[in-house]
Parts: structure tokens; C-alpha cells; sequence
């Protein structure tokens, strides 16, 4: 990630396929269209550098190789979490028209794309932060924040919980996305990852946080053990109007579904993965 952005540009063949692949309608038809086209892209790749890219007005480096995300980002941006980005871009509306900043966490950040687009869709009136522990994804993200230099979003290289520890990192072999946290445990290998783990609260705290207007969760099956004390602690004022959270709840310990409903949220749309909930 040293060479400036612009050193890989996509070929003539490689471009093509991109443009065409991001032309396809959203829908069942378009998206095993995409599958297919992008084959001859993917097959040519001979090592992890990605391409050079512009996506929502913002240019980005995505690696498609080992991280779904930016695969999905790279070939199909019109399919990529539209639903998601439906929601965000009418919550960024409201805040435009009530002329107030655009308050965006977003949780287990991965290489920042929902921060990348919130930051695009707001411009400079949005206060974001990324949240995100692991490394190689905090090089990708940092690497796009420098490629677009103003854009309003913070990093925060660190993984969330019930308390403050030292937490280990299992990095997935196959999708970095897919990488989790756990306790350590003992005599863990030395060269194991870690990293260091705070309660939400205490961090928005730290940041100066008053009000989120909308909050983006993913941190494969351990959203309860962050949202749950959150809301067991935190003041009303401060809870999200907005929360997109993954649906991951065979992996929770608690029912954090029916603590959102108790709390005010209802469900608003769903997506393959993601539930999307309004107070």
C-alpha cells in the first residue's frame, strides 16, 4: 500500500469488465451475471494488489481477494448494501434538513466502506467513526482516507466489548471480514495477535460523543456482548436513531433483538444479512 493512488489503475480488459459488471441491474439475474463476468478478472489475479477505483465520488483501493466486501464493492457497488445505503442516505437527509452534523459509528469497519459512503453522501458536515481491530484492514482504510484527504472520519484501531482487556484476534484464513475477537486464554502462542478492547460507552465517551444519529454493527456473532451494555448504561440521548446491525443472533448469549424492541426500535427493513432498525 506505499504506491500512490493511481499505480493500479485497472488494464483495458480488467476495466471493461468492471464497468460492466457495474452496469448490471440489482437483482437475481444481474447479480449471476456479475458472478460470471467477474471470473475473468478474478482468474488473471496474480497477486493481492487490487485496482485503483472510484466508488460513490471517492477513490479507493480494493483488493478483491480474500476480503468479500471489497470484492463486492469492486464489481457490483450498485448492489453493494443498497439497502443499507438507502437507509443511511434518508437519515443523512434529515440531519441535512434539520442543518445538523451527521453522526455516524461504524463497528467492526472492516476497510471502511459504509464510512467511506457516509462520508461521501454527507460531505464535510459528518462526524464518522471506524471502529475496526484488524491490522491489515486498518492499512486499507487508512491508505483510501489518505487517497481523499478532508473526508470527516476518525479511526479507532481497536475491538469492543463488555470491559476493558487485552483481547485476541483469530484474522479468518479465507475473508478478512469474517475475523473475530475472543479472551485470551492461557498459554496463548507468543505471536498471537491482540489487541486492545473497550466498552462502546467509554469510547464515545472518550470521543466526545453526545448523540449518533445512526450506528453500523458487524462484528461477527459478538454484537451482544457490546450493544447490551451499552444500553444497560448509556443515556437515552445517546442511544442511535438508526442501527444496522447483522442478524447473527445463533451466536448471541442474550436476546439483543428484544432488548432493541424494548427499547423503542422497530424493524424497518431486512437485507441477506443485516437488519435494519428506527426509534
Amino acid at each position: 500500500m506505499t504506491e500512490p493512488f493511481g499505480a493500479y489503475a485497472p488494464g483495458w480488459l480488467d476495466r471493461n469488465v468492471i464497468a460492466a459488471t457495474s452496469s448490471l441491474p440489482d437483482n437475481w439475474l444481474g447479480l449471476r451475471l456479475a458472478i460470471g463476468l467477474r471470473r475473468i478478472v478474478m482468474m488473471r489475479l496474480t497477486d493481492d494488489r487490487g485496482f485503483d477505483v472510484v466508488r460513490w465520488g471517492l477513490r479507493m483501493r480494493l483488493r478483491p481477494r480474500g476480503n468479500g466486501c471489497e470484492k463486492g464493492a469492486l464489481f457490483v457497488p450498485q448492489m453493494y448494501e443498497a439497502s443499507e445505503r438507502r437507509m443511511l442516505r434518508a437519515e443523512i437527509d434529515k440531519a441535512r434538513t434539520a442543518g445538523r452534523t451527521f453522526v455516524f459509528v461504524d463497528i467492526g469497519a472492516n476497510v471502511g466502506l459504509f464510512s467511506l459512503f457516509v462520508a461521501s453522501y454527507a460531505g464535510p458536515n459528518a462526524n464518522i467513526l471506524a471502529v475496526e481491530p484488524e491490522p491489515e484492514n486498518l492499512r486499507r482504510l487508512r491508505f483510501n482516507l489518505a487517497a481523499n484527504p478532508g473526508i470527516p472520519i476518525r479511526v479507532l484501531p481497536l475491538a469492543l466489548g463488555e470491559r476493558e482487556q487485552e483481547v485476541a484476534l483469530d484474522v479468518h484464513p479465507y475473508d478478512r471480514g469474517g475475523t473475530r475477537t475472543r479472551e485470551l486464554a492461557p498459554n496463548e502462542p507468543a505471536d498471537l495477535a491482540k489487541i486492545k478492547c473497550r466498552p462502546l460507552l467509554d469510547v464515545l465517551q472518550r470521543e466526545a460523543v453526545t448523540r449518533i444519529d445512526a450506528l453500523k454493527i458487524d462484528v461477527e456473532g459478538a454484537e451482544d456482548t457490546i450493544m447490551v451494555p451499552f444500553f444497560k448504561k448509556a443515556p437515552k440521548e445517546l442511544w442511535p436513531k438508526l442501527i444496522i446491525i447483522e442478524d447473527a443472533r445463533d451466536a448471541w448469549h442474550d436476546d439483543l433483538f428484544a432488548l432493541l424492541a424494548k427499547c423503542g426500535y422497530a424493524v424497518m427493513a431486512r437485507s441477506k444479512l443485516n437488519v435494519m432498525l428506527n426509534r
